[in-house]
């Protein structure tokens, strides 16, 4: 129950999530980093989709215009493309759709359970939506949907993102940066003086610890997108359009059908 190692198709690298046991059959999670499909995709899920031969498997996939908020979605064919509502979260349960989000800095985050049935919840937790509470208002989400929701059935996969060494902002004049100092844990930010280095990856982990997730079912990628541009996207390394694009399936209707890439 991990990240598995990255395949190589065609040139396009894939790396799928080790679900629990208990899950296998009921979530597949894959992320397609960088590579030429996501390079011709140009960061459009919907160019994306068709490159990977989505819609010729017959799934419709929810895209949502990611705004860095905390808003989540709950999976209905209403949300599918080409409707693309504002949003930075997905709640997968019935296995008709697939989700998706797009990455460049910011961590995907994926959340799962077969407690009381089978869910998953992907998010897009960047430095502004983890600073606002995205994990929080994800497990509130949660608990409204889902009656007898046991935060600690959980697991959750924190996928690559930007690294404390790579991750300052300006201290001054900047609300976006204050709203960090104020709202994430004081272990996960360093004053420099004009400047404030963020950990963005251990404020997830800690956010997730205070919701009551076990510390052995919480599992990090730990790649720096920045450090790393030979195998991720990083907007702050100059990718200003392509993305690693997350795509989740979970539900009773996952074993059904299975594209390509989850059998690799």
């Amino acid at each position: 129950m991990s990240f598995g190692p990255i395949a190589i198709h065609n040139g396009q690298r894939i790396q799928r999530i080790r679900p629990p046991k208990e899950l296998e059959g009921l979530l597949e999670a894959s992320l397609f980093l960088r590579g030429p499909v996501m390079d011709r995709a140009g960061g459009d899920p919907e160019t994306a989709w068709q490159e990977l031969g989505g819609p010729a498997a017959g799934i419709p996939l929810i895209a949502p215009i990611q705004v860095h908020g905390t808003a989540i979605l709950e999976e209905a064919e209403l949300w599918t493309l080409p409707s693309r509502p504002k949003a930075d979260g997905i709640l997968l349960s019935k296995g008709k759709c697939a989700g998706s989000l797009r990455f460049a800095d910011c961590f995907p985050l994926l959340l799962a359970s077969c407690h009381p049935r089978p869910w998953a919840l992907m998010l897009h937790a960047g430095f502004e939506g983890t600073a606002k509470g995205i994990l929080s208002c994800a497990v509130d989400f949660l608990r409204s949907r889902t009656p007898g929701f046991r935060p600690d059935r959980m697991a959750a996969w924190i996928g690559p993102g930007i690294g404390p060494c790579c991750y300052e902002r300006k201290k001054n004049q900047d609300a976006k940066t204050a709203l960090g100092m104020t709202n994430l844990p004081r272990s996960c930010w360093t004053d420099l003086g004009d400047r404030v280095r963020f950990d963005i990856r251990e404020a997830i982990r800690i956010q997730l610890l205070t919701v009551g997730l076990p510390e052995e079912r919480i599992f990090t990628h730990g790649l720096c997108t920045s450090c790393n541009p030979h195998l991720l996207y990083s907007y702050r390394n100059g990718d200003r359009t392509c993305r690693t694009f997350f795509v989740v399936r979970s539900g009773p209707a996952v074993h059904n059908i299975h594209p390509w890439w989850e059998n690799i």
